[in-house]
């Protein structure tokens, strides 16, 4: 049986699940001792504020929330790595807040969400070629998806309130 997938704005209705599935993917990165996410972000509040802006994400398959993402289109603590360089200084997207939920981990869901994105990077309303993404070193799961769909590691950046993380940037082609 084939799936539909589905990648459209987060709305209001669908935040008390994203912030659910954001507390259990906290909880597995701590039992992995990866700082991220310790810190209280992604808080409701910021998850609020990216569904208010448009620019929170979710995946649907068969009409089934199973991820998320935050899609921006700058991010400022980007603009000075702390070693390394970006494969170029074009416009991109960045992501953040990314995540499978725990239930649905382990089907895939993580390749598609990439590549809806990539989809969604080339069209409106951002028409850009290239994707940029931070994790944190101890995230295993994340950094193993993003060399299978190709991102490369590209240094690291010391996010405000984050601490140091490894950038990944992937240009996805002509526009």
């Amino acid at each position: 049986m084939l799936s539909n997938f589905l990648l459209n704005y987060a709305n209001a209705a669908d935040i008390d699940w994203i912030m659910a599935s954001i507390e259990v993917c906290r909880f597995q990165l701590s039992k992995h001792q990866s700082g991220q996410w310790q810190s209280g972000e992604p808080s409701y509040k910021t998850i609020q504020q990216d569904i208010l802006n448009q620019r929170y994400y979710v995946l649907r398959v068969d009409g089934q929330l199973v991820g998320g993402t935050a899609i921006l289109t700058h991010d400022p603590a980007y603009d000075q790595l702390r070693q390394g360089a970006w494969l170029n200084q074009q416009r991109y997207v960045v992501l953040h807040r990314f995540f499978i939920a725990p239930l649905s981990q382990g089907k895939g869901y993580g390749l598609k969400l990439l590549q809806e994105i990539e989809v969604i990077a080339k069209n409106n309303p951002f028409q850009v070629n290239n994707i940029r993404v931070d994790t944190h070193a101890l995230n295993h799961p994340m950094r193993q998806l993003l060399v299978k769909m190709s991102f490369q590691r590209c240094g690291e950046v010391d996010l405000p309130n984050a601490g140091l993380r490894l950038v990944y940037h992937k240009i996805i082609g002509d526009i």
